[in-house]
């Protein structure tokens, strides 16, 4: 059994006295606000008028959710697609790579039908055919067309039509550019969190039910699509609360972000390759059919494996995505950001191949919670890319992540709200720093350098293809630094958000070293194959230590 140092059990808390700090009340606390935490706070109010307190770490809307490309999968129209429910559980289940809960697949996957219908009627204005019929489309992994999408800003509509519906609650106050210091706990119960707000103090929620939708980690890799937020800060909070983690070490990578010098790792949509475009070596050769029948439709998994062994091959930092199998008024009707973008970066994408390779995605492991999305920790809820539900087992079947958020959100907002309606709210505890802090400036650190040598430490050692070797090295490293780090005490946002980028940096570390196969998004070259003997079942850590978890037995007609 491993028991994680003090460093790594202690709060992130800044010293203060609590009877000098504000306090708020609230029902429930919705952190994130993304489509699962606008999911939740939406359900959360309508069920008995629950007032809610809903917190964005930055602006409303700068969430991964925002950044959604592609689209969201839903079996709408059955007779129409020739498609099914059963169908789209076993494509689930097929990526899922043997650790797929059919039970959360059969859930999201069937009640995301009637979800989505309510975004329809809420006004989502999916792209429609030239007779008026919602169109659909592929991407890889799925054996229908049935992503539904606004051009390639899906989740912009998303955002708006979630975020519309949740400022029109008079039960849910929103709260802005705040950021989440930490859990408030109280005999094992989480009863609120540290808020910073943007003029700078510190504020107390104390609130009957708190839930987590603060989406993933992807920064804490150097190559991401991830917004600036993405630093992992639920999973280190929910870990130092005592929450049950699990499947930290599948981390999933997208195959095609844009790679040029100076840009941002902007995401290249898969509904891309699924309306034709195909992948080129520097020299123009399709590559992706030696390595997989589907080609550029396998699983996100195969093509980023692909496209990093023929940059090994051919020694080149990137591969190219090229278009011209669609037809150009399509693809400024399909791409138009994609479109715009690119232009803006000298890439006329009618004509010209775009450079791109690998970048880390989606956090498919997280805080463990049930189809409810309770936690192990009293009191306290998970939702969206930051819990782990196994609905995506071992990789994530494309377009899945939307409805993930949509349904369990909802599903987090009402169960939340029926606690809460059943409970007093928490009295007042003490609230006290680990007496081990130092203070801040006893060491001056380079936060900015830390956090850029931290990442580029993640994706060397740690990114698509991993081995003991390159991740003992990086347990030892990030070792080196939790002394400095987490055992100081901050007053900014900063300080906070680098101490959980290291507490999670080392859990997912230990996870993927301690995962001797390759599963999914998670590869190892020294075990380059599955050991269903050993490891068909997920890995769990604690503060208490190391475990494991069993997988419900699922069933796939793939």
């Amino acid at each position: 059994m491993t028991h994680w140092p003090l460093e790594l059990q202690r709060a992130c808390l800044t010293s203060f006295e609590t009877a000098q700090v504000p306090h708020r009340f609230t029902d429930v606390l919705v952190l994130g606000t993304g489509v699962a935490g606008l999911s939740a706070a939406i359900a959360a109010a309508n069920h008995g008028k629950t007032d809610v307190l809903l917190v964005a770490k930055s602006e409303f809307n700068e969430t991964a959710t925002r950044y959604a490309q592609g689209g969201i999968a839903a079996v709408l129209e059955p007779e129409r697609t020739g498609d099914s429910i059963a169908t789209h559980i076993n494509d689930t289940l097929a990526t899922a790579a043997g650790l797929g809960n059919e039970e959360m697949i059969q859930a999201v996957v069937t009640e995301g039908v009637a979800r989505v219908r309510e975004l329809t009627t809420a006004g989502a204005r999916w792209d429609k055919d030239s007779g008026g019929a919602i169109h659909y489309t592929l991407e890889g992994g799925h054996s229908c067309s049935r992503i539904l999408h606004v051009g390639d800003s899906t989740g912009v509509e998303i955002q708006r039509v979630l975020t519309a519906a949740a400022f029109s609650q008079p039960c849910i106050t929103p709260l802005e550019n705040t950021f989440a210091v930490d859990l408030i706990t109280s005999n094992d119960s989480v009863c609120g969190a540290i808020l910073r707000p943007p003029h700078g103090s510190l504020e107390i929620v104390w609130a009957k039910r708190t839930i987590l939708a603060t989406g993933g980690m992807g920064r804490l890799f150097r190559e991401t699509t991830n917004p600036s937020v993405a630093t992992g800060d639920g999973v280190a909070m929910a870990f130092r609360a005592g929450a049950i983690l699990q499947d930290l070490e599948f981390v999933q990578f997208h195959p095609t972000t844009l790679y040029l010098a100076g840009a941002d790792r902007f995401l290249i949509t898969e509904a891309v390759r699924g309306e034709g475009a195909y992948l080129v070596d520097g020299n123009g050769r399709r590559f992706m059919e030696r390595f997989d029948p589907r080609a550029e439709l396998a699983p996100r998994d195969v093509v980023s494996r692909a496209i990093t062994q023929v940059m090994n091959e051919t020694g080149e930092s990137q591969v190219f995505l090229d278009l011209s199998p669609i037809p150009p008024s399509k693809i400024r009707e399909r791409f138009p950001c994609i479109l715009e973008k690119l232009k803006g970066f000298g890439i006329d994408i009618l004509k010209e191949t775009i450079p791109v390779r690998p970048s880390a995605h989606y956090s498919i492991g997280g805080v463990r919670t049930d189809l409810h999305g309770r936690t192990s920790v009293h009191g306290l809820f998970a939702a969206g890319e930051v819990a782990a539900t196994a609905l995506h087992g071992a990789n994530r079947l494309a377009s899945n992540s939307l409805l993930d958020g949509l349904v369990l959100g909802q599903h987090a907002g009402l169960a939340a709200s029926a606690e809460a309606n059943e409970v007093n709210l928490p009295a007042i505890a003490s609230v006290a720093p680990s007496p081990e802090l130092a203070p801040e400036d006893d060491i001056r650190l380079d936060l900015d350098d830390l956090t850029t040598s931290l990442r580029s430490l993640l994706w060397r050692n740690v990114g698509l293809e991993r081995n003991a070797t390159r991740l003992e090295a990086a347990q030892r490293q990030i070792e080196t630094w939790l002394p400095y780090v987490l055992g100081r005490s901050f007053d900014d946002p900063r300080g906070w958000t680098l101490q959980n980028m290291l507490l999670v940096s080392h859990l997912v570390t230990v996870s993927a070293l301690r995962r001797e196969e390759s599963r999914g998004v998670h590869f190892r070259s020294d075990f380059p194959e599955p050991r269903d003997d050993r490891f068909r079942h997920h890995l769990t850590l604690s503060r208490t230590g190391v475990g494991k978890s069993a997988v419900r037995q699922q069933k796939t007609n793939a």
